[in-house]
């Protein structure tokens, strides 16, 4: 079902949720299904602008979020592991008078949306992640690939220098919140006015207060908890398999693809409903590169 939504601009709303506020950008009717995005590393509400765009035609409540301490949800000094960012999207799904969401997670916002989908399955109807794994085969991935896979180990391992990754990510305009995005999306996309306006947004969303500090925190956490009891505990907490319709979209020109490791992910559902596409020509930043085919692997799915 359709529904003409093009001039309803996403409206901001706060949700409270244990006590944090997390900012949310809402659009569409109130009593269509809701779909919720959910970024990564570096990025915001503004993520998915033209996703939402595109799915606005059709008869959904999408909802797009700042996670704990990025845009303008609350920066609190602590709660940035993965348990905590997934119950902060439960209360978000709960916060906007629903019971569960479709969820679409990109990046280390694919590992809440996992998370989300083990911890409170009552919440989530369906899983969409974008070039992203699942929460188990990938930290163990990087534990066990550091030299391999050092793009992503080294933001990893280099969050863990107290200051050091913040001072570097907010040096001459935030520089390296660009880089680290020219580095992940296709050649083809890097010198065009969608790229640029983009670039200029991640470097802004990274100059925000404390941002760059709390972003931080969250690569931080995805390394120390393998060295602490926490990440047998995280470990133990995910069953072998969810009972959840999995959509998993990859990009052939991701620098940090894995197709071992998206086969690892899939095996992680029991859902027959569950699949994995890759798109030709798209980097890590598929919602981002080429948003009319995510819309349109997103719909059919609510």
């Amino acid at each position: 079902m359709t529904a003409d939504n093009s001039s309803h601009a996403p409206e901001p709303v706060y949700i409270h949720s244990r006590g944090v506020r997390i900012h949310v950008e809402v659009q569409g009717p109130r009593n269509a299904p809701l779909v919720l995005f959910v970024h990564g590393f570096g990025g915001g509400c503004f993520d998915f602008y033209s996703v939402m765009q595109e799915l606005s035609t059709h008869s959904l409540r999408i909802a797009t979020v700042d996670l704990r301490g990025y845009g303008r949800s609350d920066k609190t000094p602590r709660g940035y592991d993965l348990t905590t960012a997934a119950s902060d999207m439960a209360g978000v799904i709960r916060g906007l008078g629903y019971k569960d969401a479709l969820v679409v997670g990109h990046g280390y916002g694919g590992l809440v949306a996992w998370t989300l989908a083990a911890h409170e399955p009552d919440r989530v109807r369906g899983l969409v992640t974008l070039a992203s794994a699942h929460p188990v085969v990938q930290t163990s991935r990087l534990s066990s690939n550091l030299w391999s896979d050092w793009g992503r180990a080294g933001r990893v391992l280099g969050a863990q220098v107290p200051r050091w990754p913040e001072s570097r990510l907010v040096k001459d305009d935030a520089a390296l919140a660009e880089s680290i995005f020219r580095g992940g999306v296709s050649p083809g996309f890097r010198d065009t006015a969608p790229y640029r306006a983009m670039a200029r947004k991640r470097r802004d969303a990274m100059l925000a207060d404390k941002v760059a500090h709390l972003s931080s925190e969250h690569q931080r956490w995805l390394f120390r908890m393998r060295l602490r009891p926490e990440g047998f505990i995280f470990d133990r907490s995910f069953p072998a398999q969810i009972n959840i319709p999995v959509l998993q979209i990859n990009g052939s020109m991701d620098p940090s693809y894995s197709a071992r490791a998206a086969e690892k992910s899939l095996r992680r559902t029991a859902h027959t409903d569950s699949e994995s596409v890759l798109l030709y020509g798209v980097g890590h930043y598929p919602h981002i590169e080429d948003p009319p085919a995510i819309a349109e692997l997103i719909a059919p799915r609510v």
